[in-house]
C-alpha cells in the first residue's frame, strides 16, 4: 500500500450414570462392575475439538487477490507493503500489523501478499489454533485502542480506531477504520480480517475520506477475500 516508506470458534450423554444407577440399584458392586462404570465413563466424555489444521503455502496464495477482483484502477504495486510504524500500546500494534506487519510480528508461520496502489492483502498461516488465539478478543481491542500514538520514523502522529460492520464470513471476521493525523493530513485505511481455520486473511484499503462509511467496493472485495480463504482452506 503506497503511502510512503515508513508509512504503510457437545453433547453430553449418560452412559456413565446409567451404569453407577444400574450398579447400585443391584445392590453394590464389585471390582469388575467399577472397573466397567469407569470404562463407560470415560468413553462418554466429549471429545476435545479438533486442532486447526496447519496451512500450506499453496493454500495461502491461492487465497491472494487477483487483478480482477480488485477495485477498478488499482495498479499491482511490489513495492508496497512497508511498516505503518509503532504503536504506543503494544496492543495497539496488532491494527498496523495486520495492515502490513510480518509473519513474526503475528506469531505466524508464514505469508503472502498481494499488494496494490490503493491497499493490499496479507494472509497468514499459523500453526495449530495460534491464528484463533491471535484475534481473542479482538472487540475488547479495537475499544481499548480507540485512541493512540504511532511513531513512524521519529515522527508521533495521533491514531484512532473504531469498528466497521462486516458480514459474517470464515470462522470469524471483523472489520475496522484507523486513522493517523500527520498534521497536514489524514490518513485513513479500512481494514478486514477473516480467519478460517489456522489461516487469516487481511485487507486494507486507503479511504477518500477518513471518518466516512466504506465504499460499496470494500464490501465487494471483503466479500471476494471472505470466499477465497475458505475456498483455498477447504482445497
Amino acid at each position: 500500500m503506497s503511502v510512503s516508506v515508513s508509512v504503510r470458534r457437545t453433547a453430553a450423554v449418560a452412559l456413565a450414570a446409567s451404569s453407577l444407577l444400574f450398579a447400585a440399584a443391584c445392590g453394590g458392586s464389585d471390582g469388575k462392575s467399577d472397573k466397567s462404570a469407569e470404562k463407560s465413563s470415560a468413553s462418554s466424555a466429549p471429545a476435545a475439538p479438533a486442532a486447526a489444521k496447519s496451512v500450506t503455502e499453496a493454500q495461502l496464495k491461492a487465497a491472494l487477490l487477483a487483478a480482477n477482483e480488485v477495485p477498478a484502477g488499482w495498479k499491482a504495486d511490489p513495492e508496497a507493503g512497508d511498516s505503518v510504524g509503532k504503536a504506543d500500546n503494544r496492543d495497539c500494534q496488532k491494527f498496523l500489523d495486520l495492515m502490513q506487519g510480518q509473519p513474526t510480528a503475528l506469531g505466524a508461520a508464514a505469508r503472502q501478499t498481494s499488494n496494490f496502489d490503493n491497499g493490499g492483502q496479507q494472509v497468514f498461516g499459523f500453526d495449530a489454533d495460534k491464528a484463533a488465539g491471535y484475534l481473542k478478543g479482538f472487540d475488547a481491542t479495537v475499544a481499548t485502542c480507540a485512541s493512540f500514538t504511532v511513531n513512524m520514523d521519529g515522527e508521533k502522529a495521533p491514531a484512532t480506531v473504531k469498528p466497521l460492520t462486516v458480514d459474517k464470513a470464515g470462522d470469524e471476521a471483523y472489520g475496522y477504520e484507523l486513522v493517523i493525523d500527520m498534521g497536514s493530513m489524514k490518513m485513513g485505511f479500512d481494514n478486514y480480517v477473516v480467519r478460517k481455520g489456522a489461516a487469516l486473511s487481511t485487507f486494507s484499503a486507503t479511504t477518500k475520506q477518513p471518518g466516512a462509511a466504506p465504499t460499496a467496493d470494500f464490501k465487494t472485495v471483503t466479500a471476494t477475500v471472505a470466499k477465497k480463504l475458505d475456498q483455498a482452506v477447504k482445497g
